[in-house]
């Protein structure tokens, strides 16, 4: 009898321990800037936001370049001009400021914009490919990188953002 309680002894941890194997947790991690940023689709999205920024940036260089023009010919002129058309000048030169500071705002707000418009996509195809990947690899959770906090090491975290990059270009997202 003492045999065959530890040959049951000896099956229940041998099962046990092959069930326990068996459940591996696969768990892995994705660097998503990474990928937005190397992936063809990102890299077409930076180049157009890279233009339109370089255009407003050119344009407020221009207007910036106006507002020291008025600003010195009022330093200059300042003393001589009456009160009235020194008042006149000033208050142009408030004008100009603020029309500066607003087409910066604006222009702040188009590329934001911009940046939202061609990001939404890139992300939204990151998410189905990811969640895709998880289920066909046998992942358990697939998580940010950057939000992985703590890993006790008992489980090992693979980092999938290089394969999630290729699968990625290879549906040629946009």
């Amino acid at each position: 009898m003492k045999h065959f309680c530890l040959f049951i002894c000896i099956c229940i941890l041998t099962l046990s321990t092959a069930a326990f194997a068996a459940d591996e947790i696969k768990l892995g991690v994705v660097d998503l800037p990474k990928i937005v940023r190397e992936s063809d689709a990102g890299k077409k999205g930076t180049a157009v936001l890279k233009e339109l920024f370089e255009k407003y940036q050119a344009a407020l260089s221009a207007k910036e370049k106006e507002l020291e023009k008025l600003k010195s010919a009022l330093e200059k002129k300042g003393q001589t001009l009456s009160a009235a058309k020194r008042s006149a000048r000033e208050k142009e030169l408030q004008k100009k400021f603020q029309e500066f500071q607003q087409y910066g705002e604006t222009a702040r707000q188009e590329v934001a914009k911009k940046e939202e418009e061609l990001i939404k996509p890139i992300m939204d195809g990151l998410e189905k490919l990811v969640k895709d990947y998880g289920r066909t690899n046998g992942y358990a959770a697939i998580a940010h990188k950057g939000g992985l906090v703590y890993n006790d090491g008992k489980y090992v975290v693979k980092d999938l953002s290089d394969e999630i990059l290729k699968q990625f270009d290879a549906t040629g997202k946009k």
